[in-house]
């Protein structure tokens, strides 16, 4: 789409019961989203706890490449379930 957007995004939640203020950081990846879909999805995570949230901008390529390593997984997932390897049903 004209309009997608690629991020990598980086949400800190500070655990104020811990000794040390535990600081919990996830990484996600986001892509091929518009970016008021992007918004409503950060607006989301700071209804939902988040102290901080980091959008760093990424290519398209980088997005793609980051997804290539789940890529099989998914295909097997679907086979496990579906009993289709890429797109082609076994008989």
């Amino acid at each position: 789409m004209k309009y997608d957007c690629f991020y990598k995004v980086t949400v800190t939640t500070y655990v104020p019961d811990s000794i040390n203020m535990f600081v919990d950081e996830e990484v996600y990846h986001w892509g091929y989203f518009p970016y008021s879909w992007v918004m409503k999805d950060v607006k989301q995570l700071y209804k939902d706890g988040a102290d901080a949230v980091v959008l760093e901008m990424i290519t398209q390529e980088q997005f793609d490449s980051r997804m290539e390593k789940y890529k099989d997984q998914q295909a097997w997932e679907e086979y496990q379930t579906n009993g289709i390897w890429n797109g082609e049903e076994e008989w």
